[in-house]
């Protein structure tokens, strides 16, 4: 993927957009990332948690009395770390869609798939086994649905700081259960009170969040030797996916390689969702936060590299394939309406095209069956072929 294609979209003042959903089985830390991750990047002062109903995205009733997410919920942030952002870029804008993890509430985790470009696969690792049962069917199925669109994915596993909390073997499961292509880019370094560091495979490099600040040193010879056989694999894997057909080659005769050479692979291989990279993260801490911001902002693709919808005319009449341009006419689905009672209808909605403006009648399409001739055909639902005027438009946080 070329520099210009990875910065081709952006929102009107011309900041990059990510779109990210996170799925996974229910308590394996989904909202509670979301909260890290807004946290991290100034969106809210501080996380909140979930015992005491304060998260961003279980913001019902019914979700704070059960403590689990039941619905869809989208929170928008800002990252503009310059360390994290791809060269050349002065901010990112990361929608987050959390869903819920139980199989109740299946719809909305499939609306949550439609709206984002890229997800993220939430495992905790104190339920994992080596037989791989800890990662539920749905789940599994979903890992296949992304697969067979070349939906990019990244594995993030939670709960490494609890007492049967196992990196190790949670990496073993995801291998074994989603099969080729997931490597660990990070792996934990215990502490007295649990992991409190990370040693970067590739830069050798450990970031430590101990002190209370995250703190960069490089690993020594010890926790060189314990992630080499790692490091290795994971080499192998990113310039196996080169673009650079004779790079392997050239690795495997002894050739030395560049780190900028090999992250370059590695950014364009999760972005074409050929290379699914796993790394631990522990919520409460902020431990591996920033650098899950990094792979999102540098690694997912921008929402025009996504496959765009076919589309039609207002009267069913094929046309030309969007290019996803803001000077094309507005192609937007409306991804989930809810009912607030002070303000009435709100609608989440992706747009794939154009510009959606307030104030200004849009067309919302029904289906097409009356011009196919059948127009007793009852999956057409005349109440939704019609123009409405869009409200009041923002970003939502929770």
């Amino acid at each position: 993927m070329t520099e210009d294609a990875r910065q081709a979209s952006g929102d009107s003042s011309g900041v990059l957009v990510r779109n990210v959903v996170l799925v996974g089985p229910g308590g394996a830390g989904k909202t509670m990332l979301v909260e890290a991750v807004l946290a991290a990047t100034g969106a809210i002062s501080r996380p909140g948690s979930i015992e005491n109903g304060g998260t961003v995205s279980d913001f019902e009733d019914v979700e704070r009395r059960l403590q689990r997410s039941v619905s869809l919920s989208v929170a928008s942030t800002l990252v503009q770390d310059s360390d994290l952002l791809p060269p050349g870029a002065s901010a990112v804008r990361i929608n987050l869609v959390d869903t819920p993890g139980h199989a109740d509430f299946v719809g909305e985790l499939r609306a949550g798939l439609r709206a984002a470009d890229a997800a993220l696969f939430v495992i905790s690792a104190a339920d994992t086994s080596a037989s791989g049962s800890a990662i539920d069917g749905s789940t599994r199925i979903l890992w296949q649905e992304c697969a067979d669109v070349g939906m990019p994915r990244a594995v993030i596993v939670t709960h490494i700081d609890q007492p049967r909390g196992d990196f190790d073997a949670a990496v073993e499961n995801s291998q074994l259960v989603f099969g080729d292509g997931v490597h660990t880019l990070y792996v934990p370094v215990a502490g007295d009170g649990g992991p409190s560091a990370l040693i970067g495979l590739l830069s050798q490099t450990v970031f430590d969040t101990g002190a209370g600040t995250r703190q960069a040193r490089p690993a020594d010879d010890g926790e060189i030797a314990l992630i080499a056989t790692r490091r290795e694999a994971l080499i192998e894997a990113v310039i196996t996916e080169s673009e650079d057909d004779s790079l392997l080659d050239r690795y495997l005769a002894g050739e030395q390689v560049s780190f900028d050479t090999v992250v370059d692979d590695l950014e364009t291989a999760v972005a074409r969702g050929a290379f699914h990279p796993v790394l631990p993260c522990v919520p409460t801490t902020g431990l591996g936060v920033p650098e899950l911001l990094e792979i999102i902002c540098r690694g997912f693709p921008s929402p025009v590299e996504h496959v765009l919808p076919t589309v039609y005319t207002p009267v069913g009449a094929t046309r030309e394939p969007l290019t996803g341009s803001q000077d094309e006419p507005l192609v937007a689905e409306v991804v989930k309406t809810t009912t607030d009672p002070y303000v009435g209808r709100v609608s989440l909605v992706r747009v794939f095209s154009g510009v959606l403006h307030p104030d200004v009648p849009v067309h919302v399409s029904g289906h097409f069956a009356r011009f196919s001739g059948h127009p007793e055909d009852e999956d057409w639902h005349s109440e939704h072929d019609l123009d409405e005027r869009a409200g009041t438009i923002s970003r939502p946080v929770g």
